[in-house]
């Protein structure tokens, strides 16, 4: 038990260590050396853990994307709610999401989010669609536009509340419904 606590704490120190790190320089520029320095670990420790910085990247994006996956596991099938907890997700993490984005790392995690909101989307509209094969599509688009106005969000300053988002993204929801 206690070297699984060590283990854990060393791999939260490596990935601290690495969103330190890229709020002030890009993926590319990132070295080993550098990670292993400020997260106070050796170099042996990091490839023990991990391996590659590419590994401590995906276990970043894997914690972010479980984390949603869980909650949204737990959602009703209601767009108001999906929106509600999809923002106060990405507020609670927006730090980590910033640092991705600015590290130029955005294809690491939107994909597997946008995989989450695909799935709750296609399950709301499928309640009430007669165009079953738009579902699909619309899905996609819904989740698509619900990470655009998070990026936005996030680089322009998150002003808006989640509240305000929530209401936007029902109104998109809404809007599309029409077509299915």
């Amino acid at each position: 038990m206690l070297t699984e606590t060590i283990r854990q704490q060393t791999d939260d120190q490596i990935i601290d260590a690495t969103l330190t790190l890229l709020q002030s320089q890009s993926y590319d520029q990132l070295a080993v050396t550098e990670i292993t320095r400020l997260a106070g670990v050796s170099r042996m420790a990091f490839y023990r853990h991990f391996g590659t910085k590419e590994a401590v990247i995906n276990a970043i994006v894997e914690q972010l994307t479980t984390d949603f996956a869980a909650e949204a596991q737990t959602l009703p099938l209601d767009p108001q709610k999906v929106a509600e907890a999809f923002f106060e997700f990405v507020q609670a993490n927006a730090t980590a999401i910033a640092v991705l984005l600015n590290a130029g790392l955005r294809e690491q995690f939107y994909p597997p989010l946008r995989d989450i909101l695909h799935g709750l989307y296609s399950d709301i509209l499928r309640q009430s669609a007669t165009n079953a094969t738009a579902v699909d599509y619309v899905s996609d688009f819904t989740a698509s536009g619900m990470l655009a106005i998070a990026i936005r969000w996030i680089t322009t300053g998150m002003h808006d509340s989640v509240s305000d988002l929530a209401d936007i993204a029902r109104e998109m929801t809404e809007a599309q419904h029409t077509i299915l």
